[in-house]
């Protein structure tokens, strides 16, 4: 006989399990006892907020690992939801455990001992996350985990992946019952169909200016070298050639591209392919995606006149179309000339007395790390291969790319840097991210982005109110940070902080901080983009 959360605990074990981030509460009272009694259970990394722990997991799952969050009930549950919904609009695969109160008020020695046993109990816990996960699910006898796990990890990996969310009642945690040994389920994903293929190729033989519009078909090797395969052999265009994620690398990829003047746009893994009020898209569109009609999206307007449900290498791996010769020479002479134009900007940038956000951009590419982006690097001043690169989820919940950093180097073993800005890292819980490196390992530099408030709220200003008087006096109440130190907090966790304001300081500050596991590199910018 064993117990609930000894069955839990040894089933993730069994299925590749080997970190939970944890932020406990009196729910894990059996998960910890059982763990005492047998170390060998997956390891507990204590992290001392949510959005950091279910971050760190969320990274820990881009690096390839199996991603797991325990929470404390509902309030855990509250403070991880941002993440949570973070990982399904970027699909990202998450095991999310939540306990939850006590349903017995006595005859147990797990009923309700606290007053919080009352006042944390929801009328249905579930509801709280249910719009913004695959499947949820309170275990109800500890014979049902086994299954409960199974289906946790088949829904989370089947495409479109993303987060599960398993409850846990204290009560069901201590039962006692005999294992059974479940199987795993099989994963799936969906496959093209042979006519919509045949209308691909006919749309993109027909078509004299096709351009490929993507976020994140760089997500899975696979669907990264299937789209260059495709792009390179046929000669089209790919626009967001980093976006989400590195989803293109060579002479195909433009920074800008003219929509409107594309008589084919394919648009592949992208919920926003583009902004309708600023780009008015004629031609025909052929989508390409695990979920073409992203249904949790209430109102949705993008056209769609070749809906393909597939997977990215599924669907160019089966598509031949001849060559593009002329569009293919024309898109490398942009492509050379694009370059060309960003290596004379960056020349200039060094010149100036203040710091722009390129030029950081510029020198924090050169350092070759796997970078978590949560404002404003900007990728086309950097040089980036399949892997190195993650941005803000589709969600654009802040606070995201701290934990997501260190859950990525814990997983992989490998340097990261954080880009972000100054709000974002406030959001990060940098205490809960230092007590983590310094914990339990990682590497990570994290490089501010200190423009002095949120740029993405002043903007909106501008936007709304092109000939307004907050543009013309650029003063943004409500948008507008006073200037701090933030960065020198990590001294306190023994990592080292560097202030630069001056762009000939960068280079050296940010070599510097690379001898350091932990590092903070606070960099004074221009309030641009």
């Amino acid at each position: 006989m064993e117990s609930g959360a000894r069955i839990l605990l040894s089933k993730l074990k069994e299925m590749g399990v080997d970190k939970i981030f944890m932020v406990s509460g009196t729910d894990y009272a059996a998960f910890i006892e059982e763990k005492v009694r047998d170390p060998s259970l997956p390891d507990f990394i204590v992290v001392p907020h949510e959005i950091t722990a279910a971050s760190a997991a969320l990274g820990y799952s881009l690096a390839g690992k199996i991603g797991v969050v325990a929470l404390h009930t509902l309030p855990g549950t509250a403070n991880a939801l941002g993440i949570i919904i973070n990982a399904y609009t970027s699909r990202i695969p998450l095991i999310v455990i939540a306990g939850r109160s006590p349903y017995t008020e006595d005859g147990s020695t797990a009923s309700r001992n606290l007053r919080i046993h009352w006042t944390q109990e929801a009328r249905d816990q579930g509801e709280v996350v249910r719009q913004w996960v695959k499947w949820d699910f309170e275990i109800r006898r500890a014979e049902q985990v086994e299954k409960a796990v199974n289906r946790c990890f088949q829904l989370a990996f089947s495409e479109p992946t993303g987060p599960v969310y398993l409850m846990i009642p204290r009560e069901v945690s201590v039962e006692k019952t005999e294992r059974r040994y479940e199987r795993p389920l099989a994963t799936f994903s969906p496959g093209v169909r042979e006519e919509d293929l045949v209308k691909a190729k006919k749309l993109i033989e027909e078509s004299r200016n096709p351009v490929i519009v993507t976020w994140r078909a760089g997500r899975k090797k696979e669907w990264f070298d299937s789209l260059k395969s495709f792009a390179d052999e046929v000669g089209i265009p790919v626009l967001n050639y980093v976006g989400e994620v590195v989803n293109y690398e060579g002479e195909m990829g433009v920074d800008y591209y003219d929509l409107s003047q594309a008589d084919l746009v394919i648009v592949v893994e992208s919920e926003v392919p583009w902004i309708p009020k600023k780009v008015k898209v004629k031609g025909k569109v052929i989508r390409v995606d695990v979920d073409p009609s992203y249904s949790y999206i209430p109102f949705y307007g993008f056209p769609c006149d070749l809906c393909v449900q597939s997977t990215v290498s599924e669907f160019f791996s089966k598509l031949k179309v001849p060559e593009k010769k002329e569009l293919k020479e024309r898109i490398k002479e942009l492509h050379t000339e694009q370059e060309k134009k960003k290596a004379e900007e960056i020349e200039k940038l060094k010149k100036m007395k203040v710091v722009h956000p390129k030029l950081l951009s510029y020198y924090v590419g050169k350092l070759g790390l796997v970078i978590f982006n949560e404002y404003q690097f900007n990728p086309k001043y950097a040089r980036l291969a399949f892997g190195q690169y993650f941005a803000d989820p589709g969600f654009g919940h802040l606070g995201w790319a701290l934990g997501g950093g260190v859950g990525y180097s814990i997983a992989s073993g490998r340097k990261v840097v954080v880009t972000t800005g100054d709000g974002g890292f406030i959001f990060g819980v940098p205490e809960a991210f230092y007590y983590t490196v310094t914990t339990y390992g990682g590497d990570v530099l994290v490089v501010i982005y200190d423009n002095g408030g949120w740029l993405a709220s002043a903007e909106a200003v501008d936007e709304v109110f092109p000939e307004g008087l907050a543009k013309a006096k650029k003063i943004y109440p409500g948008a507008d940070f006073r200037r701090y130190n933030i960065g020198e907090t990590v001294k306190s966790f023994g990592g080292y902080f560097k202030l630069v304001e001056r762009p000939e300081d960068i280079e050296d500050s940010l070599k510097e901080a690379l001898k350091y596991k932990l590092s903070i590199v606070q960099v004074i910018v221009e309030r641009t983009r």
